[in-house]
């Protein structure tokens, strides 16, 4: 290089002198050159050695990359625990299936009670009580604490296989009646407004009369009404004319019916199964009548009803109720006119 200097400096006239300066100044200039394109291989280099250093990095962002479907992974076992969360709703739902089985035993819950009451002397009742005092039914009336007890079984077996029958009286309100196999009646029920509210109470006495347990002693109950029939003879039973009819019943059994002069039903006795005992039963309501063998009682709503029986205190029929004692009263001396005046068509 500076030979070839050298050479261009004294073609062209340069002094030796001067030609070396040049030479020298050129030897420079590329040795700077050749020095600088070091220098930027070198910073090269380090850049790709920084940049090499730098690449693992990139494995372990790749890392946390793929760490982070771990952590999601974490989180979506969450829904996967849900299900293990299953045996909670379970017994969320298991107090749902207590409920439901509850009113099995609610029974044992909710039994009432059964009483001795008394009516007046030497007259009892049986009585089965709800749970909050409400009288479900009333027994026949039998002459001793004994008697009363005992009846008691008989009304728990009627219950299991006789037959419960709802009657409607004339203003429209029910009561139902409890009678054995053999159609006797056992006990009767209270009046309630509505036929639903009467099936009501059936299905209370059916779920509470097994279990509630007999209490000792007696207690008093609602005492009969004090009256005594007007003593009629065959002879003065006055103009009263009705009809008397033997009729089926919804039960396919039959029974007797008094119908006033208007067609207004009077009484009605009990249904039976064979025609020939309900003519009985017109004969026995004529003579216990004549007999003055009337009760008057009260129902839960304070109203009067009177009933019909026979010598040995037997109900024979009982009539509707009444919102005063006097009604009642007139009602029970009419049905006796009727009753002993009309004749069977």
């Amino acid at each position: 290089m500076k030979e070839l200097i050298l050479k261009l400096a004294t073609a062209i006239g340069v002094s030796e002198l001067l030609a070396w300066v040049i030479a020298i100044g050129g030897a420079v200039v590329v040795l700077a050159i050749i020095i600088g394109i070091i220098v930027a291989c070198a910073k090269s280099k380090a850049k790709k050695k920084a940049k090499a250093q730098k690449q693992p990095e990139k494995p372990a962002e790749t890392e946390q990359v793929v760490e982070q479907p771990v952590v999601k992974e974490e989180k979506q076992e969450q829904p996967v625990q849900k299900p293990q969360e299953k045996p909670v709703s379970k017994t969320e739902k298991a107090p749902v299936k207590k409920a439901t089985e509850q009113p099995k035993k609610e029974p044992k819950k909710l039994n009432g009670k059964w009483v001795i009451a008394i009516k007046r002397e030497n007259e009892y009742i049986a009585q089965l009580l709800a749970s909050n005092g409400e009288v479900m039914l009333n027994s026949e009336v039998y002459s001793s604490v004994d008697g009363a007890r005992a009846g008691i079984n008989t009304i728990k077996n009627g219950v299991e296989n006789g037959k419960f029958v709802v009657y409607n009286d004339k203003s429209g309100e029910s009561y139902f009646k409890l009678k054995s196999a053999g159609n006797k009646l056992l006990c009767a029920g209270e009046i309630y407004k509505t036929k639903e509210g009467c099936l009501s109470a059936i299905e209370s006495v059916k779920r509470i009369y097994k279990n509630s347990p007999v209490m000792d002693g007696i207690v008093e109950g609602q005492k009969f009404i004090d009256y005594t029939p007007v003593k009629i003879t065959d002879g003065n039973v006055g103009g009263a004319k009705g009809k008397w009819k033997i009729e089926q019943g919804a039960h396919g059994g039959f029974f007797a019916r008094l119908y006033a002069n208007n067609g207004q039903v009077m009484l009605s006795t009990e249904e039976v199964s064979k025609k020939a005992t309900a003519l009985s039963a017109i004969e026995a309501v004529k003579k216990n009548s004549l007999e003055g063998n009337f009760i008057i009682d009260k129902d839960k709503f304070g109203r009067f009803y009177y009933k019909l029986r026979n010598v040995q205190k037997s109900v024979i029929c009982i009539g509707e109720a009444y919102d005063s004692l006097d009604t009642c009263i007139n009602a029970l001396e009419s049905v006796r006119k009727f009753a002993l005046n009309s004749a069977l068509v």
